[in-house]
């Protein structure tokens, strides 16, 4: 064998070996996102219920607040 061929083949394997190497540390990478997307969403699962019913509660009271001030915008508009 030539020097060159041996090169060449060393290269290649070493190159290989990178790409077998990068390949399954993206597969554990994944497998550990996947894991970290499934955490979030139960924790934005159970986050969503008290969110909910406090913008509810907030709405409701803006609703309230506008009803209030609407009585007191007539009030002002029959005295001018």
């Amino acid at each position: 064998m030539d020097i060159t061929q041996i090169v060449v083949i060393i290269s290649l394997l070493s190159i290989s070996v990178v790409i077998v190497a990068v390949g399954i540390y993206l597969i554990k990478l994944i497998k550990d996102l996947r894991i970290t997307v499934g955490q979030t969403n139960q924790i934005i699962t159970s986050v969503s219920g008290p969110v909910s019913s406090i913008s509810e509660f907030l709405m409701g009271f803006k609703n309230g607040i506008s009803i209030f001030n609407s009585f007191f915008s007539k009030d002002k508009k029959e005295e001018k």
